[in-house]
């Protein structure tokens, strides 16, 4: 489970940097509106990272915990490192820092610390929620591949 998460976790730090520094490069970096191509990102890396955890451990499918927290610690790997860039690139960058308090309802309150604690906060906010939902998804999905009546048998059996 760590593997994956960690596997997926870095997948999704590496979008994240790259999605950055593309819209940076091409001057768009200072549009906080396109946190939303960072969220397609993250769903689909947490999609895939809990349908590794469910290929690999197929005795997890249905065990909701399990799928949200894959897809918890795949958002938590990702989102941390993606923070402590932020913060650093940031720092490093105190134009950009300046249009995005011009451009936010902060102003200058927005610091390149609460830049990062606010991505933080979201990516966790957006891991939990997405986990949960990708989960009942992934296993709703190999239960129909598999056949309903497969899929209960495989979970043993509850009338006594």
């Amino acid at each position: 489970m760590k593997t994956i998460a960690l596997k997926f976790g870095f997948y999704f730090f590496g979008g994240l940097v790259a999605i950055f520094l593309l819209s940076y490069l091409l001057g768009y970096a200072a549009n906080y509106q396109l946190r939303m191509v960072n969220g397609f990102l993250h769903m689909a890396i947490l999609y895939y990272g809990i349908r590794e955890l469910r290929i690999r451990q197929p005795d997890t499918h249905q065990n909701y915990v399990s799928g949200v927290a894959q897809g918890l610690f795949i958002g938590a790997v990702g989102t941390v490192m993606f923070s402590i860039f932020t913060v650093l690139f940031l720092i490093a960058a105190p134009n950009l820092m300046a249009e995005l308090q011009a451009a936010t309802p902060l102003g200058n309150a927005l610091t390149p610390v609460t830049a990062g604690v606010i991505i933080l906060m979201e990516g966790v906010a957006v891991s939990l929620i997405g986990s949960y939902l990708l989960t009942r998804y992934v296993d709703a999905r190999i239960e129909k591949k598999a056949g309903a009546e497969s899929a209960y048998t495989s979970r043993g059996s509850l009338v006594g």
